[in-house]
């Protein structure tokens, strides 16, 4: 539990049956108050004693904001956003987790605000708006979304959390006197911090304001979906591969990327509704998209997964397809076949970063359910996508077998700054 303590919104041990109805309260509560998870923990010998209902104090509500508080933050941003020639809203994950969607479009569109995407936010705003730039990532992202950002002199960033992922692994440049940054706990401008001001209170009163921003011109958009014409017998390279998807993605479908370029290329990845995106970007733990899915399709049956994982992270837990098939669960698992970790290669390489490669189109053999496609042509990765949608009665994989050395365009510029931080191990004589 002390781990959990520092992951978790609340956790508790299970071990009094006076206090653990209490605490299975106290926990959910928090989980539902600030949409993060939470840790319980039942010892084996509790689990067939009663709880007992005795008399304990009622889950305490959050604080409101303090209103003194609230008007100097909201006064403050307010005077930024009058001055500012080009200002930027960039919307992060708390803004889909907390329900705030319409209050920021709203705020988006009163005032002629652009507005980027984290890529932990990805899918937190409609990717199909007219003032949607695109995600905003350093290096990771469209150059020209990062360009436009890191040059707003008034950027709000709603719900967004500042890790590495978000920052582009150190490539963003953000100059914080230019900043507003609010979460569901703290609202900070410039230098000034205001503790207890969360995000909710803070979209709702700045969106009273009556500031009106110069109608935003040059603006960068995502790119145009276009249809994927095939080229025959051409080998699949991961640029065109993202660019086969981005075609077939539909508004049924439920993005879940994994840690890598499976990551890194769906940032370009057009979406159509909200939620629409799932990634583990906060820790970047490979492994997560096959289980990911899981949850994903249980939670929102009518969306189908579309799973793109590494062959890296899919050896790792690609065997939870066996929890797939006994909940009779139907994603399509796609497989960035390239023997290794693309994402470690171009900063140092090695034997470290192969792996075996598995002919993973034959797991359907193994569990008895499934379609298997192993395709190495755009024309074999077209026909694979369609025949995946079409069946609908299990899960569908299929492997994308790729050179080792082909990365998404996102990695290249990712890595090619990162490379010069990266040392290689010094021979031994």
């Amino acid at each position: 539990r002390r781990v959990f303590e520092h992951l978790t919104a609340a956790s508790a041990d299970l071990n009094d049956p006076d206090t653990a109805l209490h605490e299975i309260d106290r926990v959910l509560d928090a989980i539902d108050r600030r949409k993060q998870p939470g840790y319980l923990e039942l010892p084996r010998d509790m689990l067939t004693v009663p709880g007992r209902r005795t008399h304990t104090p009622p889950v305490t509500p959050p604080p409101s904001a303090d209103p003194a508080a609230l008007q100097e933050a909201v006064a403050e941003a307010e005077a930024l956003l009058s001055a500012a020639r080009q200002p930027v809203i960039l919307a992060g994950e708390e803004v889909h987790r907390f329900g705030l969607v319409e209050p920021v479009l709203q705020l988006a569109e009163r005032c002629r605000i652009p507005l980027a995407v984290s890529i932990m936010g990805k899918s937190a705003v409609p990717e199909t708006h007219p003032l949607y730039m695109g995600v905003y990532a350093g290096a990771l992202g469209d150059p020209a979304v990062q360009t436009y950002v890191e040059a707003s002199d008034c950027l709000l960033l709603l719900g967004v959390f500042l890790t590495d992922v978000n920052l582009g692994v150190y490539t963003a440049h953000l100059d914080p006197r230019r900043c507003v940054h609010v979460t569901s706990e703290r609202v900070a401008i410039a230098h000034h911090t205001y503790p207890g001001v969360g995000l909710a209170e803070f979209v709702t009163a700045l969106n009273t304001t009556e500031r009106v921003c110069p109608a935003p011109s040059d603006l960068p958009h995502p790119r145009t979906v276009s249809p994927f014409v095939p080229v025959g017998d051409r080998p699949i390279s991961v640029e065109r591969l993202f660019e086969c998807l981005d075609d077939w993605i539909d508004c049924d479908t439920m993005i879940v990327a994994d840690v890598g370029d499976a990551l890194f290329g769906s940032a370009t990845l057009t979406t159509c509704r909200g939620g629409q995106f799932l990634s583990p970007a906060y820790y970047t733990s490979l492994g997560f998209g096959v289980p990911g899915s899981i949850g994903a399709q249980l939670a929102r049956p009518t969306l189908r997964p579309l799973v793109l994982v590494g062959d890296g992270a899919f050896q790792m837990t690609g065997m939870e397809l066996s929890t797939v098939v006994r909940y009779g669960l139907n994603p399509i698992v796609v497989v960035l076949d390239n023997g290794g970790y693309a994402t470690e290669r171009p900063m140092i390489d090695g034997p470290f970063n192969d792996i075996l490669r598995w002919r993973y189109e034959r797991l359907p053999d193994v569990l008895g359910q499934g379609r298997g496609f192993r395709v190495e042509t755009e024309a074999q990765l077209a026909d694979a996508l369609a025949e995946a949608r079409a069946h609908t009665e299990s899960f569908c994989l299929i492997s994308v077998s790729l050179d080792p050395t082909d990365i998404s365009p996102a990695l290249r510029r990712l890595t090619a700054g990162l490379r010069r931080n990266v040392k290689a191990p010094s021979a031994r004589g």
